[in-house]
Formats: structure tokens, sequence, C-alpha cells
């Protein structure tokens, strides 16, 4: 019966706290008679597949979770539960470290005045924060207008198991080659933007001279940040190649800190001016219409990109979490 127990587990991780015992026992005595109504037909016992196709009728655990939800207008009680978690998990563990670890010391040392950097950046988490809200709320409601086929089509074997202990199950290897592109990369891009913005903040290509906008330099030390992050992660990658549920809290804080970036540079344009004196004022002016709308347009799919890549994670570690919460206990 431990695929039962798994299926049991899985459910329970969505319910209500208060809720949850009453409810698996109720929903556990309801499958084991389904399950003995079963054998007593087929005179023998359930092998695997059979209890796998039971449990696939019944529905994915989310689904069965939700059931048992209140009933929520704008997203659905099959989405609500991932929705809150997401949430929680961004508004409540990711962004106030950030702010207060990283973005407010940063403001503060590369401020003249300490009292309006802290003003600034308590404005900046307050937006952030309406920004994250907004941002994950969409994507849900557009999840539960467009169901994905996770819910549809799924396999009771692929459940993670239920652990003796808080103990990670299963981990998922990460790719060799995805760790040694995250080390290499967090060193290029490390070099490469120190170069760019810290050595120098104007750059000539024949007879024009393309320089940054301030918002590059008062950007330097969160964005540099971000691409050493890569050395550390590609680091434990290679020595530890699991994705574990610190790896992936280490990675949604870094697509976090990245959004509040490129969302901050997306809102500051222009990023780049130019300068020619043999072309007329006309020339000059399109020429820079264009290099900056390139400019957003990568901003933005940095941005889009990044968000995906923060959903995946988000994704993982709810998964990982699932996995390893206490065992559910199924009484006959």
């Amino acid at each position: 019966m431990e695929l039962l127990d798994r299926y049991l587990h899985a459910v329970k991780f969505w319910l209500p706290k208060a809720q949850q015992e009453d409810i698996i026992a109720e929903l556990a005595e309801d499958l084991r008679s389904q399950i003995e109504d079963k054998e007593a037909e087929t005179g023998r016992k359930l092998d695997e597949d059979d209890l796998a196709a039971i449990l696939e009728q019944r529905g994915h655990p989310m689904l069965v979770a939700s059931r048992y939800l209140p009933q929520q207008s704008l997203i659905g009680p099959a989405w609500f539960p991932v929705y809150w978690f997401v949430l929680k998990l961004v508004l409540l563990w990711i962004l106030p470290p950030v702010f207060v670890l990283i973005v407010g010391p940063a403001a503060v040392l590369t401020s003249r005045s300490a009292v309006p950097a802290l003003i600034e950046t308590l404005w900046t988490f307050a937006m952030a924060s309406v920004f994250a809200f907004g941002t994950i709320t969409l994507v849900f409601v557009a999840l539960e207008r467009y169901p994905h086929k996770i819910t549809e089509q799924w396999d009771p074997r692929r459940l993670p198991r239920v652990p003796a202990t808080k103990a990670v199950v299963d981990p998922q290897r990460v790719p060799l080659t995805t760790a040694v592109a995250e080390l290499l990369g967090g060193i290029g891009f490390s070099l490469l933007w120190a170069d760019v913005t810290w050595l120098r903040t104007s750059f000539d290509l024949d007879s024009v001279r393309i320089t940054l906008a301030p918002i590059w330099r008062s950007l330097f030390w969160p964005i540099l940040l971000i691409t050493l992050s890569g050395i550390p992660i590609g680091l434990v990658g290679l020595l530890r190649p699991w994705r574990t549920r610190w790896r992936s809290a280490l990675r949604l804080a870094v697509d976090c800190i990245s959004l509040i970036i490129a969302g901050a540079l997306l809102n500051a344009a222009p990023w780049v001016t130019l300068s020619a004196p043999k072309l007329s004022s006309t020339a000059l002016a399109e020429a820079a219409k264009w290099t900056n709308a390139g400019m957003s347009i990568a901003l933005s799919a940095i941005f889009i990109i990044t968000l995906v890549d923060a959903i995946q994670e988000a994704l993982r570690l709810y998964r990982r979490t699932a996995g390893a919460h206490t065992p559910v206990v199924v009484r006959r």
C-alpha cells in the first residue's frame, strides 16, 4: 500500500492544516473500501498497476485537495494552493531578506545620504511587492483559464515517496553541462560587467560614441552580485549535483533579484546616449532611438526568461517541500 500512502501524502500537502487529519482519514477509508471492493470483484490482491488506475480515476492530488477548499472566483481551487504557496514564498521569504541584506545596504553605500536611500529602498520594496503580487496573480489566472495537461495527465507512480524523516527524497541530478555553464558564466559575466560599467562607461564604435546612462552605474553592485552568484551555484552543482531545496531556493532568490533589477531598468529608458560629430542631428536621433529599442527588447526578453525560470524553481521547491513533510499515518 506504499503507493496509496504516497497519494494520501501528496493530497495532505495541499490541505489546510486544521483539516488535514480528518480529510485524509475520510479519503483513506473511502479509497481502502474501493480497493477492497475491487479485490473482492477480481478475487485477488491488486498490484501496483491496478492501484494506480484507481488513483488516476480519483484525480490528481492537487485537484482532490481543492475540492475541500473554499471556492475562489479569480483563481479556482485547483491552482489556488500553488498560487498561495508561491505568493507567500516570494512576498515573505524572498523579497524581505533581499532588500534587508542586499538592496538596502547597496543603496546606502552608493548614496551620499542614508535617510533618502532608505526611504527609496522602502518605496522600491513596496513597488516590487506590488509588482510581484500582480505578476504571480496574472500567471496563475492564465493557468486557470488555460489548463495545463499536468492536472489532466499524470501517473500516481511518479509521486514522491513518503520519507521516514524530513530528508529530501530522490532529488534530481543537475546536468554537468548546466553546472559548468553556471560556473563559467558567473566568472565571465562578472568580469565583463566590471569592465563595462566600473572601468569605463562609454565606448567608441568607429565615429560614434556610446555612453551608458547613470542607471547602469547605480545598479553596479546588485548586478555584480547576480553575476557572481553563478560561481557558487555552479560549484555546488559540480560538487553536489542534486536539485535540492536549498539550490532551488537560492536560484529563486537570484531570479527574484534579477526581476527587480530588470523591472527597474525597463523603467529607466533611455539606457544609452549617442554622440557622433559626423552625423546629422536627425540621423543621430534615429540611431539612438533604434539602439534603445533594441535594449528594450533585450531587457524584456531577459525579464520573461528569468520569470519562467523563477516559476520552474518555485515548482521544484514546493515539490521538494511536499516530499519532505511528515508521512501520513493511515489507520484501517
